[in-house]
């Protein structure tokens, strides 16, 4: 999947920095603990009654109209990467017609918007589905970045697309993203649609919060209270650490996976470890794991094991992650901190991690041997650092992970430039 244009490359490379703000904003809006959250009070940087910016969209005529034109009518607005045949497009456009189709009898307008395609892209794909679905379908008129490695040309192309226009230079929320605006073009919330999978009761309470007066039947089983859509003051801001260096020991430290069960570094004493810090809302994080899970089941004759560390995250977060993408990484080890969000996480404490994902290489004789931070789309460069483990990596992979790393300083040089 394309993908769209990055921010500079000290936040893309680390990618999700743990930001405390971005995590408190982004906790449940249930009143009980529930095994997934229905809704988020927030989008990003926006709370639950804050007036979206403006910023233009692609008719699947060919031309641009804004968005704000769209008020008038509470408005569900699914945004995705792209509009294709692949299956987890066609579950996520399933979805969104399963929402258009549920509350067009309250006069609520369902949207789709594409925005890492390209104008010809959009404009083939939307006359293919002309007809096709419920719902209006708009692209980015900017459309994704094709010129050269300057990071200031990045900025300023992000700045004017529909991403770039709702959330400045800052983090953008990874496709997909959805929510809920009023009539007034006011953030009633945000919520998680996944495939098929729609959360009816989280959709619902925000339509409640938009001013929809829903019938019996289209409540949610618990209406939350407004007191869930308050705005929860910052967490303190954690102070600095420094990551571990290279050659001091891999400290141990508790963990458990899906089903409860407990994982140490010392269950695979002896053997290669690769510790991989992530969390289920950190987007390079989750595009990162197909290529542990390529790692994993390339070098596990050399005695490699890939561990998925799930930090500053909420467990019921990971086993609801875990259980959906288990089948997807058969090699991956998925395990959780129990300490889940607190400052004292061993990430923090142990690693000195303040970005995520950032990934560690613990040699046999259990002292770390390399590190990786960050993740971009395509890259190897784990694949070389286990070389400092002894591991014996083939020379092509060497000579595309140089290559990545050259593409990285020239990132670094625009940005500096």
């Amino acid at each position: 999947m394309p993908s769209p244009a990055p921010r500079s490359p000290a936040r893309f490379l680390i990618a999700c920095t743990v930001l405390t703000a971005f995590v408190a904003a982004q906790e449940p809006a249930t009143a009980t603990k529930k095994k997934q959250p229905d809704f988020f009070p927030s989008l990003l940087r926006f709370h639950s009654g804050d007036t979206l910016p403006d910023f233009d969209l692609l008719t699947a005529e060919g031309t641009a109209t804004p968005f704000a034109k769209l008020r008038g009518k509470t408005t569900v607005v699914v945004m995705l990467p792209k509009v294709d045949d692949s299956v987890g497009m066609r579950h996520l456009l399933n979805g969104a017609k399963t929402i258009a189709e549920r509350y067009k009898p309250y006069e609520v307008k369902t949207v789709v918007a594409a925005l890492w395609m390209d104008q010809e892209s959009f404009l083939a794909a939307a006359k293919a589905e002309a007809g096709k679905w419920p719902f209006a379908l708009f692209g980015d008129p900017v459309g994704p970045y094709s010129g050269p490695p300057d990071d200031k040309a990045r900025r300023a192309h992000r700045a004017l697309t529909v991403q770039g226009r709702m959330f400045g230079d800052g983090m953008a929320p990874p496709l997909p993203s959805s929510f809920v605006v009023d009539r007034d073009g006011k953030l009633a919330g945000s919520f998680n649609l996944r495939g098929e999978n729609v959360p009816f009761d989280g959709i619902a309470n925000l339509l409640l919060r938009a001013g929809i007066h829903l019938g019996k039947a289209d409540l949610p089983a618990e209406v939350a209270p407004a007191s869930a859509f308050a705005k929860a003051p910052p967490r303190p801001v954690e102070g600095a650490v420094e990551l571990v260096t290279v050659g001091a020991v891999a400290k141990d430290f508790p963990m458990v996976d899906a089903d409860g069960k407990p994982v140490r570094l010392a269950d695979f004493a002896g053997k290669v470890v690769v510790l991989d810090f992530w969390a289920t809302w950190c987007g390079p994080c989750k595009a990162a794991l197909p290529h542990l899970q390529e790692v994993a089941a390339k070098y596990a004759d050399q005695d490699v094991v890939v561990i998925a560390s799930c930090t500053n995250d909420a467990r019921d977060s990971f086993v609801e992650f875990v259980r959906e993408k288990q089948k997807d990484h058969p090699n991956v080890h998925f395990a959780c901190d129990g300490l889940e969000r607190s400052p004292d996480r061993a990430s923090r404490t142990l690693y000195g991690v303040s970005g995520i994902p950032q990934t560690f290489v613990i040699g046999r004789d259990g002292k770390i041997a390399s590190t990786v931070d960050g993740y971009m789309a395509g890259e190897v460069l784990l694949d070389a650092a286990l070389v400092a483990a002894g591991v014996k990596v083939d020379a092509e992979t060497l000579k595309k992970a140089e290559g990545d790393r050259q593409k990285r300083k020239e990132l670094k040089a625009g940005r500096d430039r």
